[in-house]
């Protein structure tokens, strides 16, 4: 009888170690055979000039990944949202993400509102939020352990750019058209504090809101308060509604733009409109003519798989999901939110075959990397001015 009871207890406390959360088949989002990641994307708004080629970087990343025999054993499956730029859409593509879907982290979600809106959900769930396609510094400042950045800070490349166009150019009164929300506030402050640090004022400032298509009164205002550079917190879409404003004013002043407009689209469709545009970039344009065998190989396959040439978003969203694959991998096969955090903090001088700007993590230190290059739209293309760089 006490044999009986002795095999019976062993049996309830078996049971009961296998059902805690303390091993890693109890974490959400992770069986023995698949890890499920998640984002939400613009697929329908504004910025879907962005985010549908980032979809595809992400599918090919995974189906790369996946070929190889998937990550430690695992194969991996991503989720995809539509948020629609739209911080609502985002939180309810983020609930039905956690609590349908079961993701174990967040990769790669999009915009600045849109993730700051469902980044708290996640951190709430004890879920890692990687590398959102943002540079806006909140996702690295301030620090939490399981929150990671990839991009350099709209404000440290908005204050790069200003100081490069200004010391090349001899600008001395700028002034900025910003989108009114996170995104067009990180800009501002870089505007604002690299101003002051060279003793030069902002002479004129104006807004628009997020999807306007009307830039014509913030545009004159500009004109009227004298501004011989523009610097600009838009997109793609707004970068070329801003310039083309100017230009039917017959006004010829410069502009600056931060990374969120260095893309393909902003010459293909501005045309002559957006001749002289400076920018900076953190992941180069792809170019076949100039391209490594390893990249060329790869723009090959993307555009088999796709129909297209890869542009640099779709660059971007590869190089998202294939810099979380590696932390994952590092992270081992006991795979937990703890594991991942101490493989990505591995990563040091991290580089792909994209020419991106080299990678490191530290326990301390959760955002990737704070310089960009410059560049110049000439003669229908994004041209490249210099190395990486910061104003520090």
């Amino acid at each position: 009888m006490k044999s009986t009871h002795r095999v019976f207890g062993v049996a309830l406390w078996s049971l009961a170690l296998t059902a805690s959360p303390v091993g890693w088949a109890q974490v959400q989002g992770v069986t023995d055979t698949e890890i499920v990641l998640g984002t939400h994307l613009d697929l329908g708004g504004p910025a879907n000039a962005w985010g549908l080629p980032i979809k595809t970087g992400m599918e090919m990343a995974v189906e790369d990944a996946n070929a190889k025999g998937g990550i430690n054993g695992r194969k991996i499956r991503l989720v995809i949202e539509d948020s629609a730029f739209d911080p609502k859409k985002a939180v309810l593509a983020t609930n039905k993400l956690l609590t349908h879907d079961k993701i174990f982290a967040m990769v790669g979600s999009m915009g600045t509102a849109a993730s700051a809106a469902s980044m708290p959900m996640v951190l709430k769930q004890g879920l890692p939020h990687l590398f959102p396609i943002t540079p806006a510094e909140l996702f690295s400042d301030p620090f939490h352990k399981l929150k990671f950045a990839l991009f350099s800070p709209y404000y440290d490349d908005i204050r790069t750019g200003l100081k490069y166009v200004v010391q090349n150019r001899g600008k001395k009164r700028v002034g900025i058209m910003y989108q009114d929300d996170e995104f067009g506030a990180n800009v501002l402050k870089g505007v604002r504090d690299q101003l002051a640090a060279m003793n030069l004022p902002l002479v004129s400032v104006t807004s628009f809101k997020r999807g306007a298509t009307d830039f014509s009164s913030q545009i004159a205002k500009l004109k009227s308060d004298g501004a011989d550079l523009v610097a600009l917190g838009t997109i793609i879409r707004e970068t070329i509604g801003a310039m083309a404003a100017a230009r039917q004013l017959g006004w010829e002043t410069e502009f600056l733009v931060t990374q969120a407009g260095y893309a393909p689209e902003v010459p293909m469709l501005g045309k002559q409109v957006v001749e002289g545009l400076h920018g900076s970039g953190q992941t180069p344009i792809p170019d076949p003519a100039t391209a490594s065998p390893e990249l060329s190989a790869w723009l090959k396959r993307y555009e088999q798989k796709f129909g297209k040439p890869a542009n640099v978003q779709a660059v971007v969203g590869y190089v998202v999901l294939d810099t979380a694959l590696r932390g994952l991998e590092n992270a081992g096969r006991d795979l937990t939110p703890d594991s991942v955090v101490a493989g990505i903090e591995r990563m040091a001088n991290h580089r792909n075959i994209f020419g991106t700007t080299p990678l490191t993590f530290t326990k301390d230190n959760h955002l990737g990397a704070r310089e960009v290059f410059m560049a110049q739209i000439r003669d229908g293309k994004w041209v490249r001015l210099t190395d990486f760089m910061t104003y520090r």
